[in-house]
This record gives structure tokens, C-alpha cells and sequence, in this order.
């Protein structure tokens, strides 16, 4: 009865470690997609302001949605048009407090503060924001579906032409 006991109790034992040991890869693998995640970002800021297309092509899925700081709701093929011809232009951005939310393997939300100069339709468009990202995997790559941005601090509110 005594051996049956130990055996039992050995087995559960080595059952809770495997258990342990496989929750801690799998936070440890959940940190590293958001550490990749919040690079994704920062390299995504460091591509507007170099005005690269081609990452921005790339990242942003062909479907998205962008909720600007002013209320108005663009598309993707509006914001490369805008990159395109310099209607848009970011001269910095400066991400900060990083927070992203997983959701399964295939779908992530990621929110920060940013500070950003730059002007739209030649006008200063710049100032700090909270933003949020809605991304998905999709063929083995992140992209972004969904976007929002919002100014922090007084707002003057402009109308866009």
C-alpha cells in the first residue's frame, strides 16, 4: 500500500512539474510575441518617418481601417496615397507605455502613448497620442486590421479637405 501511495505520489508530482514547466514556456513564448509585437510597432513609426512604403504595404493589411484623432475614418489605400504624395509626413515619432494584450496565437491589440511631429495637408499635425492596433497573424506575418488614434491633452478640433 506504501509503494502504491509513493507511486501515486511521485506520478502527480512529476504531472504538476510537466504542467509548471509547460505554463512557464508558454509565458515565456507570450512574452517574446509581445516583445516582437511592440518592435513591429516601433519599426512601423521608424518606417513613416522614412517614408517606406514597401513596410508599410507590407504590415498593414489591404482591409484596414484607420480611426483618426479628429473622428475621420480612412482606409489603407488613402493612407498610402497620402504617404505617396507627402500629403502626410512624419518628421518623428516617439512611442511610450506600451501595453499589448494577446488573444490567442493568431490576434493581438496593442495600445500606447506616442509623441509625433509632423504636418497633414501642410499643416502641423503634430502632438501626443494614444493609439491602439488590432493585429492578426495571417500567413505566418502580423498585420494590422484596425487602428485608432487619439490626442491626449486640449484638443483643437480642424476639418480635413
Amino acid at each position: 500500500m506504501k509503494r502504491t501511495l509513493c507511486l501515486l505520489f511521485f506520478a502527480l508530482s512529476c504531472t504538476l512539474a510537466v504542467g509548471q514547466q509547460k505554463a512557464a514556456a508558454k509565458a515565456a513564448d507570450s512574452e517574446k510575441t509581445k516583445a516582437a509585437l511592440i518592435q513591429l510597432d516601433q519599426d512601423w513609426g521608424a518606417a513613416t518617418v522614412r517614408n517606406d512604403l514597401a513596410f508599410v504595404q507590407k504590415l498593414v493589411a489591404d482591409d484596414c481601417l484607420f480611426t483618426e484623432a479628429d473622428g475621420t475614418v480612412g482606409t489603407k489605400a488613402e493612407m498610402m496615397a497620402d504617404m505617396q504624395s507627402g500629403k502626410s509626413k512624419t518628421i518623428s515619432n516617439q512611442p511610450t507605455e506600451y501595453n499589448v494584450r494577446l488573444f490567442g496565437p493568431d490576434m493581438a491589440v496593442i495600445r500606447h502613448n506616442i509623441t509625433t511631429t509632423g504636418t497633414e495637408n501642410g499643416k502641423d499635425a503634430s502632438g501626443e497620442f494614444r493609439r491602439m492596433h488590432v493585429l492578426v497573424r495571417r500567413d505566418g506575418r502580423w498585420q494590422v486590421i484596425d487602428s485608432q488614434s487619439v490626442r491626449v491633452g486640449p484638443v483643437s478640433m480642424a476639418s480635413k479637405p
